[in-house]
């Protein structure tokens, strides 16, 4: 009896073992990425750790990926890896599990934006530039519904738009939070003068993502003529933009 159990530990490890160092490729095929509109150009090294080059989501590239599997949380039923990405679009690090059912979610992540990239941003800030830094310890998503956001988010974009917006602002920031299953990733600011300006980010997983923007508060004339310029329309007394992408922010 102590004999079969042992060889029994020793197939199960050695079974383990093999997974683990399967190639990157193949177990991604095996877990159904493609059927999720996740494909890539190569994927290089295992299981256990590897890199993932040309990175797609419907369609759209997303840079590349390096993985480091964190193999101990295999014992509480998880498939966690410690993520490095980098892309045109910005960059981050943070860890990424898979839970039970559709569950996944990103946690002590520092994620760094390109705005000049993001086509969900008004087209002067696509020309100005700027960027979105995202700091927090976890994201969560069940199938395509936000369900927990615990992070910040801060941004120069209205640093780099003084030609138009003017000057005296205070620092653009906002609290991460899940809203009607999105996403909701906040900036606000004032100036001097009582002009206030918010803009937030909607994506989810399988959603078209969604920029909006407002300008509220005392506007003054040079903004008045600015803002349409910048493809503001005025709703009220405030100057409104928003504008969807075309495509799904990430695999349903």
């Amino acid at each position: 009896m102590n004999r079969l159990l042992l060889v029994l530990l020793l197939l199960t490890g050695f079974a383990a073992g093999m997974a683990l160092f399967a190639p990157l490729g193949i177990a991604l095929r095996l877990t159904g990425a493609d059927s999720h509109s996740i494909g890539w150009d190569t994927a290089e090294g295992t299981v256990l750790n590897g890199r993932i080059q040309g990175l797609e989501i419907e369609g759209q590239p997303y840079g590349n990926a390096a993985l480091q599997l964190q193999a101990l949380a295999l014992l509480s039923g998880k498939l966690r890896y410690t993520v490095d990405w980098t892309s045109e679009h910005g960059s981050g690090t943070g860890e990424v599990f898979a839970g039970s059912n559709t569950s996944i979610a990103i946690e002590k992540f520092s994620i760094d934006l390109d705005l000049l990239r993001l086509e969900q941003a008004a087209l002067w800030i696509r020309q100005s530039g700027g960027r979105v830094q995202l700091q927090g310890q976890t994201i969560r998503f069940n199938a395509d519904q936000c369900v927990q956001a615990d992070g910040k988010a801060q941004s120069d974009v209205l640093e780099r738009n003084r030609e138009i917006l003017g000057s005296g602002w205070s620092d653009m920031r906002g609290d991460l939070r899940c809203e009607n299953g999105d996403l909701v990733i906040p900036l606000a600011s004032e100036n001097e003068t009582g002009t206030r300006f918010l803009a937030q980010l909607r994506v989810a997983p399988g959603k078209p993502g969604r920029f909006e923007a407002e300008v509220s508060g005392i506007i003054s004339r040079e903004l008045e003529f600015a803002l349409p310029i910048a493809g503001f329309t005025r709703d009220g007394r405030s100057y409104v933009y928003s504008h969807s992408t075309s495509f799904r922010s990430g695999p349903t």
